[in-house]
């Protein structure tokens, strides 16, 4: 990433001011600092400046004052002729404007992401159509807190462009209204950037599980008590612009969330609490989560990689929330098979045990969640039910580790039937991850979300024989 030169000044560490040349980005999201060293011995001292820095203030020759967060050292370059050393360090964020005396690592109460296109999965606008068919701006705000605990809250708002105001306004040929959503997240007191990041880090992957889509921040506001102007004996705090990693202007592929009908709508999360569910399992989920998400993160993620993360997130779901001993899971098999009669009752008790004798097999693990107490029928293609699990747990072990016995013994999925399953699977991990976030087994509304979410199996392999059949 080629980064553009911001200018020189000084920086401050340990009491030191050290020269420096400042390079950053705001749309690419990129920041290096130069910091060079006079040296008293021909080569400089490798520990001069640590490989990590937490907090480095600084300011350019041209009054810009600036802090950088999280540096981590990439290089080091001796200049022997000139008498100095280069230390190049890579920094996760810059505050533009910060200026304080102390080196200290700076503190916020309220922190702003800016969110690309994501207003219509919001469902908040703060335009409406009067009685005359006008457009106009809504009076109060529109925002919505969507989680609060003891330490901090969660506001979802939309902000915009204001409506033209006087007659000149109106004679432009092309008059443009933007709006976009903005997370604003407070902490009771002040902490620093990490904290709202760590926060607003599991609210974006609720927000990408809901619109299947990665989730774009183009901008960062952060604000505090001690940063404000004074004007005529007003207080009016001064909001200070963050750029960095994962801080971008945002590509044309990710503005485009996709068809609308595919969401989960904010207003949807809401009505079923999902907020304060998923902030409470967040710590049981993460690992879950975090799979299930990596196909939407990472191109160019082959279907065998997708598989055995849909399997991982499938088993680690198991046995986080449902059974993690053997002594548990049979206790559980024997509740579920209780209503059961005769012959279906030891069928569907070997179906779910599937060979679990010392430890619970993979293949009993994905029978329990396929079978999902009988409140849903999940598509499982051309594969008999009955078959699915036996089949997935082997196909898993041989992409694991390649043993060509498993192959010659067991039915295993091609590489073109992962691209098919694989949707298959991942509607049966959703459906628990939305059971997790207060959404109900006997919900219609749900499960014609993830027949739209992820298709219809078996009518898809069916268009496709046909298909082929056509061509022969």
């Amino acid at each position: 990433m080629e980064l553009p030169y911001r200018g020189s000044g000084d920086v401050f560490f340990n009491d030191n001011k050290y020269r420096c040349d400042l390079y950053y980005s705001e749309k690419l999201g990129g920041i290096v600092i130069k910091v060079n060293v006079k040296n008293e011995k021909i080569i400089g001292n490798f520990l001069e400046l640590p490989i990590e820095i937490s907090c480095l203030h600084g300011q350019l020759d041209s009054g810009f004052h600036f802090a950088l967060l999280d540096l981590f050292r990439t290089s080091m370059q001796d200049l022997v002729s000139y008498g100095t050393s280069v230390y190049t360090f890579e920094a996760k964020h810059i505050l533009c404007g910060f200026n304080k005396e102390e080196q200290i690592e700076p503190t916020f109460y309220k922190v702003e992401y800016v969110l690309s296109n994501i207003v219509e999965w919001g469902e908040m606008s703060i335009y409406e159509i009067g009685e005359k068919h006008e457009l106009i701006s809504k009076i109060d705000d529109v925002k919505n807190t969507v989680y609060k605990n003891s330490d901090f809250s969660i506001t979802y708002l939309v902000r915009g462009s204001f409506l033209p105001f006087s007659n000149r306004d109106l004679l432009k040929e092309s008059i443009k209204l933007e709006q976009f959503g903005v997370v604003e997240i407070e902490f009771n007191t002040e902490r620093n950037l990490n904290s709202f990041d760590d926060v607003f880090m599991r609210l974006q992957r609720l927000v990408e599980i809901a619109s299947l889509h990665k989730i774009n921040v183009e901008k960062v506001y952060a604000y505090s008590k001690n940063i404000h102007y004074d004007i005529q004996e007003r207080t009016i705090e001064r909001a200070i612009e963050v750029y960095g990693r994962n801080i971008k202007e945002a590509k044309e592929s990710d503005t485009k969330l996709g068809r609308s009908w595919h969401w989960i709508t904010l207003t949807e999360l809401i009505n079923q609490n999902s907020f304060e569910k998923y902030f409470d399992k967040y710590e049981k989920l993460e690992p879950i989560i975090e799979l299930f998400l990596e196909p939407f993160h990472s191109q160019g993620l082959s279907t065998r990689r997708m598989f055995l993360n849909i399997v991982q997130a499938l088993e680690t779901y198991h046995s986080r929330f449902v059974a993690t001993t053997l002594k548990e899971f049979k206790d559980r098999v024997n509740d579920l098979i209780k209503a059961l009669s005769g012959e279906h009752r030891e069928k569907t008790k070997e179906f779910l045990l599937a060979n679990s004798r010392g430890f619970i097999t993979l293949e009993s693990r994905v029978s329990d969640l396929l079978l999902a107490n009988c409140q849903i029928h999940f598509d499982t293609g051309k594969i008999n039910h009955e078959k699915f699990p036996s089949v997935i747990a082997h196909s898993r072990h041989y992409y694991t580790h390649y043993d060509e016995n498993i192959k010659q013994k067991e039915r295993i999925l091609t590489e073109e039937e992962l691209q098919i399953y694989n949707r298959a699977l991942l509607k049966i991990l959703e459906y628990y991850i939305l059971l997790e976030l207060g959404f109900s087994e006997d919900d219609t509304n749900i499960r014609g979300k993830l027949n739209e979410r992820w298709g219809n199996i078996s009518q898809e392999l069916e268009i496709l024989k046909l298909s082929r059949e056509k061509q022969e």
